[in-house]
């Protein structure tokens, strides 16, 4: 099994990654290849895996395999630690499966700090990125807007924040079809010169930029969908991305109060839970500024969110996203000077 052969791709699953496991994993790994051009390797527990997979008799098996590794990466483990003390650990194990040429990307919904290091350490970065980032759309109501970054970075700088805008400049045209996004600073007026030092700072060197930059905009203005691609550090987007889940289930809670267990209830707390909890929509997003596809998903996802992932993992790779970021890069880099 190939990345990409006769039409089918093949994506690695951390199949140990996330709160469930192989118990999510396996039957999520089924669904996405049930749906056309998609093989999975399931990386992690041999014996654990057959177990989970055995319970199912699907035409779909055939396009399954098993990649052993030994041990899980648990949240709250150093990821740089992990990576000494578990080098078979099934999410670096993914990671390899992907350079090694056998699958095209990987996905993993367990500890995002190791799936980070993973893509980092096994991939490396485009030139001059010290790390990567995780961008992607967060309020429902506006899905074509990219967030960049929603936790990878909780300390940055202004010249890190122009290479992010890049990123997520070709992103957003190339998975969201924007011809020409407009690139914001989320801040706390959107007034010129309202902010931090940080966001003062990337003013200045995003407004010399190619990019159709329009200032700072207020999180009040995110659900409007105002800009194409927004701009924070890690500490500000993850913060963004927690309340808004965090939001969304309190209102379906109030709803279901209120109205009670009807049809109308449960067909509006549906569509309020996904326009608050878009990342279920697409399971995960790519980790930007890596040499590699990475897909980075939600610990408690479940078995559609999963198989979203995956084929979010096989999307991105059509679009050329990957090869297409240092191209960008260096374009910024033409016209600022940081």
């Amino acid at each position: 099994m190939t990345g990409s052969s006769e039409g089918i791709t093949a994506i690695a699953l951390d199949a140990m990654g996330g709160d469930h496991g192989p118990v999510v994993t396996v039957p999520a790994a089924l669904k996405a290849v049930d749906g056309g051009g998609i093989a999975v390797l399931l990386v992690g527990d041999q014996a654990v895996i057959q177990a989970e997979l055995d319970k199912y008799d699907l035409p779909g098996k055939r396009l399954i395999q098993i990649v052993p590794a030994e041990g899980v990466v648990n949240e709250g483990e150093s990821p740089a630690l992990a990576y000494r003390v578990k080098p078979r650990a099934s999410v670096f194990v993914a990671a390899g499966v992907v350079k090694a040429g056998k699958a095209a990307g990987f996905v993993s919904m367990g500890s995002t700090g190791a799936s980070i290091a993973a893509a980092t350490v096994v991939f490396g970065t485009l030139n001059g990125i010290d790390r990567g980032a995780l961008g992607g759309p967060v309020v429902g109501y506006a899905p074509n807007t990219v967030i960049i970054d929603l936790g990878t970075n909780v300390d940055t700088r202004p010249g890190l924040l122009v290479d992010f805008a890049a990123l997520g400049n070709v992103m957003s045209k190339l998975i969201y079809n924007n011809e020409n996004p407009r690139v914001a600073l989320l801040s706390v007026g959107s007034e010129n010169g309202k902010g931090n030092a940080l966001v003062k700072g990337a003013t200045e060197l995003l407004a010399s930029s190619h990019l159709n930059f329009i200032g700072n905009i207020e999180p009040n203005d995110l659900p409007r969908g105002v800009a194409e691609v927004v701009l924070c550090d890690g500490f500000v987007g993850n913060v963004v991305l927690k309340l808004t889940e965090g939001l969304g289930n309190a209102v379906v809670n109030h709803v279901k109060d209120v109205l009670g267990d009807t049809e109308q209830s449960r067909n509006l707390s549906n569509e309020i839970f996904e326009r608050m909890n878009i990342l279920e929509a697409f399971g995960g997003g790519p980790l930007l500024g890596v040499n590699g596809l990475a897909i980075v998903g939600h610990g408690a996802s479940g078995v559609d969110a999963v198989a979203n992932a995956i084929g979010t993992a096989k999307y991105v790779k059509s679009t050329g996203l990957i090869e297409a970021q240092q191209a960008e890069l260096d374009r910024i880099r033409e016209t600022v000077s940081k």
